[in-house]
């Protein structure tokens, strides 16, 4: 009884130890990232930083909304981002419903083109993706990636949502089917209802690619007009010379809306990725 009692104690020792050691591990990277951008410049390069800053300051957050274009950076990256969701989720939705429906021709090739387009790297189509824009006269326009995001977008998004149309049994459609509705009716009023939580993750998830995207909004914008936050961020690194206030604070307020989302979320993820899981 008593062996069985200690290892009982060891094992729980072990176990919040490691969750320790994972929160600390996780979470400290935010902390020195919200403490750099409090930091003041002169305690910046500091040989041997402190964990606990000795001053505080918001002279770096007052220079980047007042002395940058930062906050139009913001505007164009929110912009873009709910578009894309918007666009990508309505997209998916009916793509993922017709696919685990509908029987047609060519059916299973579109299942697994869909696998393999997630499957494939960004930088492999930002060359071709430029030539296209370019001769649609898109060029530095930041509604270009309106047209772009969805590539990257829709693959994930409909990947997810057939593992959750596939679960939702065909006797329910086919009862609303005899009851007089039509097909449209019975994917709005009882697979969207359904499927809401999964259709929360991917709405989620569509929503941060979009925002932390690099790569195509560093191709097809050039002027900060047009440019998303995640270039707003990279332009405050000039060559070798790193302006570390105006990166962390950027770093920080950058982050928010998606922290945001995913706090509103919460309930819709935990179930959606529960279920997800077990599909």
């Amino acid at each position: 009884m008593i062996l069985s009692t200690r290892m009982k104690i060891r094992k729980y020792a072990v176990l919040y130890g490691v969750s320790v050691i994972a929160v600390i591990w996780t979470l400290f990277p935010i902390y020195w990232l919200v403490k750099s951008s409090l930091t003041p410049n002169r305690l910046m390069y500091t040989p041997k930083p402190k964990l606990l800053s000795e001053q505080w300051t918001f002279s770096h957050y007052q220079e980047l909304f007042h002395e940058t274009a930062f906050m139009g950076f913001m505007k164009n990256s929110m912009y873009v981002a709910v578009l894309v969701t918007v666009i990508s989720v309505v997209i998916s939705v009916l793509a993922s419903y017709s696919l685990t429906r509908l029987r047609f021709v060519g059916r299973g090739f579109m299942m697994k083109s869909i696998i393999y387009t997630y499957l494939l790297p960004v930088a492999v189509l930002f060359i071709p993706m430029y030539v296209t824009i370019s001769r649609y006269g898109l060029n530095d326009n930041k509604n270009a990636l309106l047209f772009v995001y969805p590539t990257i977008v829709v693959p994930y998004c409909c990947y997810m949502l057939i593992s959750y149309f596939k679960a939702i049994p065909k006797e329910m459609e086919e009862a609303a089917l005899i009851d007089g509705c039509s097909r449209l009716q019975t994917l709005t009023k009882i697979i969207i209802p359904i499927a809401s939580p999964g259709i929360a993750v991917v709405s989620t998830f569509a929503f941060t690619l979009s925002w932390n995207e690099y790569l195509y909004a560093l191709v097809l914008t050039t002027s900060p007009s047009q440019q998303t936050v995640t270039i707003g961020i990279a332009s405050f690194n000039f060559g070798d010379q790193t302006i570390w206030g105006l990166l962390t604070s950027s770093s920080v307020i950058a982050s928010i809306p998606a922290v945001v989302l995913y706090f509103l979320a919460q309930r819709f993820l935990k179930s959606g990725l529960a279920a997800g899981g077990v599909k």
